[in-house]
């Protein structure tokens, strides 16, 4: 099994399926018929701008289309300067915990000028915006997005809705467990009646971002590579960059069930897949084992004991305890798994067979073992990636005038943005 990497066609090789982290992808454009029109509503022309801002990554789009027309790595490309020097973005995203807040505005200014001018098409003043905000943003980006939505771009009004509920909409439920599994965490959060209860959250650090370090350790010791023409194997060395570990991480990983044989399976008797990749030294081929491919999603659900990492069964299991007794039937039969990392093939199916097993092992958990499923009907099959189900959860939710927390630019002080983990 062959496939050909080169990071002269890079950009054409992976944008043929969305990014598990999130990287820019080419922009989806609108015909001219679909200009004022939409999938979920009437088409008065006057839809309001939907942005989806995760911790790593920005969507954007019109209400009541069925998929954002952008998607970007948040601050990626991007630099800015504040008090504290210039910052330069990176193909990763940048840590805005060590970022002073003039630097911060600086950069979600920049991203949000080109997102709206050059994308969108569109006048931010003429536009109201909506926001759907992920389970782990932090507060000061949301600060941030509110001082350069209604202060710089001057957009007249703000709805701010939770993902957690959005995503859930896509399935039609107003109550259910929530999954977000993103680039620097995942959090569990239970809805009930289209309300996020704030005060049973809880994460774990095993994101994408654990994920990439994972995929290349394993590729330093078990990894092969061999240029053309050579008679042996030798080190990864050069020729494991940045972008070939992203490619393996997006493009290569999936989620299936062990089997009795990959117990007794010595790890030189699994299968390898051969990427042809380019090197300084000239091209070769990269060999990666098929037991790395298809037993990596372990580590998210387990966690990382060598950290001290809990996973994201243990999450699930934390928040059901957490609960109200009477709600837990209802919320464990409605999962919704969703984020960057929920796009790898299988995930979700392995994650409900998981957090069933593991309720299994203790007697007063069989009952609510048997109640356990993801919040899509079976029959129905994914209809959305589960990177996009927050976006187009609060494309429906404008479309259908379902209201969220508004701030007007009028009202806003600079400082004070909707909370929903504190009751708004």
């Amino acid at each position: 099994m062959t496939e050909t990497y080169s990071p002269s066609r890079s950009s054409t090789f992976l944008s043929n399926r969305l990014s598990v982290l999130g990287t820019p992808l080419s922009t989806a454009r609108r015909t001219t018929g679909s200009v004022g029109s939409s999938l979920y509503g009437a088409g008065s022309g006057e839809e309001k701008i939907v942005l989806d801002i995760g911790t790593h990554t920005i969507r954007a789009g019109f209400s009541g289309d069925a998929q954002p027309l952008y998607q970007g790595t948040l601050f990626g490309s991007y630099s800015g300067r504040g008090q504290m020097g210039l910052l330069e973005g990176a193909p990763s995203g940048i840590d805005v915990t060590s970022v002073d807040d003039e630097t911060l505005d600086v950069l979600v200014l920049e991203q949000l000028r080109q997102v709206f001018s050059e994308h969108l098409l569109a006048d931010a003043r003429a536009r109201k915006v909506a926001v759907c905000e992920g389970a782990l943003l932090p507060v000061r980006i949301k600060r941030a997005v509110a001082r350069v939505l209604l202060g710089n771009l001057r957009v007249p009004l703000v709805t701010f809705y939770p993902s957690a509920v959005t995503a859930l909409m896509t399935s039609g439920k107003a109550c259910g467990l929530v999954v977000d599994c993103g680039h620097r965490g995942a959090a569990v959060v239970p809805v009930f009646d289209g309300r996020v209860m704030g005060a049973y959250v809880t994460s774990s650090p095993m994101g994408g971002a654990v994920l990439i370090e994972y995929v290349h350790s394993m590729m330093q010791q078990h990894g092969r590579f061999r240029r053309f023409g050579a008679e042996s194997d030798e080190s990864v060395g050069s020729a494991l960059t940045p972008q070939i570990v992203e490619f393996i991480t997006r493009k290569l990983l999936f989620a299936a069930p062990q089997t009795s044989e990959d117990v007794v399976r010595a790890e030189d008797e699994w299968p390898w897949v051969r990427l042809a990749v380019d090197t300084k030294d000239g091209r070769g081929e990269l060999c990666v084992p098929q037991w790395l491919r298809s037993r990596t999603y372990e580590l998210l659900l387990e966690g990382d004991w060598r950290r001290d990492y809990k996973g994201i069964i243990s999450a699930l299991m934390e928040c059901i305890l957490r609960v109200p007794v009477d709600l837990r039937r209802v919320l464990v039969a409605r999962v919704a798994v969703v984020g960057g990392v929920a796009d790898m093939p299988g995930f979700s199916k392995q994650l409900i067979y998981e957090l069933n097993m593991q309720l299994q092992r203790e007697e007063r958990w069989l009952a609510l073992a048997k109640c356990v499923s993801l919040a899509e009907e079976p029959t129905a099959g994914a209809v959305f990636r589960p990177s996009d189900r927050p976006w187009i959860g609060a494309s429906i939710a404008v479309a259908a005038k379902i209201g969220g927390v508004d701030v007007r630019r009028d009202d806003f002080d600079g400082y004070n943005v909707p909370d929903w983990t504190s009751g708004y």
